[in-house]
């Protein structure tokens, strides 16, 4: 059974889905332990100033009172996710990058319409985007190569004119 190699298209989807992962991925709810103290602090505070009779306090009962309100709110919500235990789906495996064998190489360079040289392109096997390695053209590749380029990631070679 000949090796699979993975498409282009797949080993960028691939990369896509690692990097969405990483993205979601943060390690849990870092503000939730920190917002449930210190808003219980805060709301504990405000409801002490509301309920304790040291004047002239009384003009700010309602609107100190509301924003206690909203404090433990938010203190109950921030309780709720430090006590929530997230399990997040396995991260995404990069896609194994299966070597060409040299009959693959000659079949490929066979099939290939004239490409002309640069110094840095695209592999057609893996899509590393660098400068590849460069030997001659043998009797055996196609007559119109001047150089074979070889990618250090995939072991693809492809013909440049």
């Amino acid at each position: 059974m000949p090796c699979r190699h993975p498409t282009l298209a797949e080993i960028a989807q691939r990369q896509q889905e690692i990097r969405a992962w990483e993205a979601l991925n943060v390690g849990g709810y870092r503000f939730a332990k920190p917002g449930a103290v210190i808003g219980f602090l805060v709301c504990g505070s405000l409801v002490v100033l509301v309920v304790t009779p040291i004047p002239p306090n009384w003009p700010w009962d309602i609107p100190t009172m509301i924003l206690a309100v909203f404090t433990a709110v938010a203190t109950v919500t921030c309780c709720l996710l430090w006590f929530d235990n997230p399990h997040p789906p396995a991260r995404p495996e990069p896609l194994a990058i299966v070597p060409f064998s040299r009959a693959e190489n000659l079949r490929l360079m066979a099939d290939q319409a004239a490409e002309p040289y640069r110094a840095v392109c695209l592999c057609p096997g893996c899509g590393d985007n660098s400068a590849h390695l460069i030997r001659g053209a043998t009797r055996d590749e196609p007559g119109w190569a001047m150089v074979i380029r070889r990618c250090a990631v995939c072991e693809r070679e492809w013909a440049q004119a």
